[in-house]
């Protein structure tokens, strides 16, 4: 890093999935929230997929957003880009540090590296995942707490987990709860909770609603039941 000048850092953004979802959320806030520091205290640059590149330019108009190569689109060819074309990529561009977003990284990345591990879930709830994802990554995470430069996870909790399952070095693991993202997630005016109700059939009654992917490790039956019990003496509750 040259004395003077900001931190030019890499994000990699090549994991984002077409349908966004937890990861793309997680990434999209990110740097929605690094773009706004852009020139006083970081010089930022992005590899994305090329359906996002556009996407990410309108986002970080002050960012150097790149696109990967097209086969990078496909998982395989994504993971084994990321340890030999990322590397040469964080080269070419002079970067200071490099983000890797989504659990794994560079093995020999060229430079300082950051890894997200977003939870320990691979290994305290094996049963939800299939037998080579759940391979994959669990060695990708054990790699990944061993050679990145720093960890960050977005709870107390999961960087407990990964120290005990895992004997994790803690002085690596930093804990950056997630934020909120304002524009998608506020108190909702009366027109909106009026065009909710109308589309989904529930009159003028209260609810409430799960946000969320319906998948086994989210537990739902449970939430219904902890709420159903929760409410049992109620007369109407939502």
């Amino acid at each position: 890093m040259t004395a003077g000048r900001p931190p030019r850092v890499l994000i990699d953004a090549t994991s984002v999935p077409a349908d966004r979802g937890g990861v793309g959320r997680y990434v999209d806030g990110l740097l929605g929230a690094l773009g706004r520091v852009i020139g006083s205290g970081l010089d930022l640059a992005v590899v994305s997929l090329r359906t996002d590149v556009e996407r990410y330019a309108r986002m970080l108009p002050a960012a150097e957003v790149v696109s990967a190569p097209a086969a990078v689109a496909h998982r395989p060819a994504r993971l084994a880009w990321e340890q030999t074309g990322l590397p040469l990529l964080a080269q070419q561009l002079g970067v200071d540090v490099l983000h890797a977003p989504f659990y794994t990284c560079p093995l020999r990345a060229g430079c300082p590296v950051t890894v997200t591990v977003h939870d320990a879930t691979f290994f305290t709830e094996p049963e939800h995942y299939d037998k080579s994802r759940r391979t994959f990554f669990r060695s990708a995470i054990k790699t990944s707490l061993r050679r990145a430069d720093r960890v960050i996870v977005p709870s107390k909790a999961t960087r407990d987990e990964l120290i005990r399952l895992l004997d994790a070095d803690p002085t690596r693991i930093d804990v950056a709860y997630h934020g909120v993202d304002q524009a998608a997630f506020h108190a909702p005016t009366e027109e909106e909770k009026a065009r909710v109700r109308a589309r989904l059939g529930l009159g003028d009654g209260s609810y409430l609603a799960f946000l969320g992917a319906k998948e086994p490790r989210k537990n739902v039956p449970n939430l219904i039941r902890g709420w159903a019990r929760a409410v049992a003496d109620r007369p109407n509750p939502p």
